[in-house]
């Protein structure tokens, strides 16, 4: 099912296409997983996806990772995120009007948008494997001050 969802670009679909809250956990997972560096994660989303910017946030945590909690935001506040404060990547949440799907973009450290070709193919073979092993120490959520 993730392989309809996870392009190569993005992540998107409907609850009913299969991009439920289990599928988010996963992708948080995977990407705590992925990421090269060590250092916590941001998240930020728009506000009528901040039920599934949650899910995401905990699979990150569940792998150890640190959340922070970016609020409202898109894919430039993302990428300012991780510039200012160091971060190992992001995750940016948001919802396509026109399309009436939800659309999740993976940043790396750099603050690149994490693609088929550098990266999305082996986050989505985590997702579909589902063979995570939680971190020892569960990651701290906070917020940007």
């Amino acid at each position: 099912m993730s392989e309809e969802l996870i392009s190569a670009y993005d992540i998107r679909g409907s609850e009913k296409d299969g991009l439920t809250v289990e599928l988010a956990w996963n992708v948080g997972k995977a990407l705590a997983d992925w990421l090269s560096s060590d250092g916590g994660v941001v998240v930020v989303y728009v506000p009528q996806r901040a039920y599934l910017s949650s899910c995401v946030m905990e699979g990150l945590r569940l792998q150890g990772r640190d959340v922070i909690d970016g609020g409202n935001g898109d894919r430039e506040a993302a990428k300012a995120y991780i510039a200012t404060h160091h971060l190992a990547g992001a995750a940016a949440i948001g919802y396509d009007e026109l399309e009436g799907v939800t659309v999740i973009e993976l940043y790396n450290e750099e603050g690149r948008l994490v693609t088929s070709e550098t990266g999305l193919r082996e986050i989505r073979n985590l997702v579909e494997a589902g063979n995570f092993v939680p971190a020892a120490k569960k990651g701290e959520v906070r917020e940007i001050a």
